[in-house]
């Protein structure tokens, strides 16, 4: 197989990892909250504050922009035509999703504050 013909596999690929474990994430958030079931800011905080949480919520929206990125990626690149337009959209995007995860990050690290 050429690596032409894998082109397109690597992005379904992530987009189909990034889904599992987003969906797999949520389960555990959901039967997390069904079980202890107080869902104060206090209670939430010291939740998040721990380290297996900070790191499982760290990989959960980092799969978010990895996700969200192949997404917009694939269809601006099937749907806009102007070659400079797609070009600077995709920047634009880029741009946003880096600040997202650079906006994260500074939360994660005021939870322990």
């Amino acid at each position: 197989m050429s690596l032409v013909a894998l082109e397109g596999l690597r992005p379904w690929v992530l987009q189909r990892l990034t889904a599992v474990y987003l969906v797999v994430y949520a389960v555990y958030v959901v039967a997390y909250w069904l079980i202890f079931a107080d869902l104060g800011f206090d209670s939430w905080r010291s939740w998040v504050a721990t380290e297996l949480n900070q790191i499982l919520l760290g990989l959960f929206y980092l799969a978010v922009l990895i996700h969200a990125w192949v997404g917009v990626r694939d269809i601006l690149l099937d749907y806009v035509k102007p070659l400079l337009l797609k070009l600077m959209l995709l920047f634009a995007v880029a741009v946003f999703l880096i600040g997202s995860g650079f906006w994260l990050l500074k939360i994660l690290m005021m939870v322990n504050t």
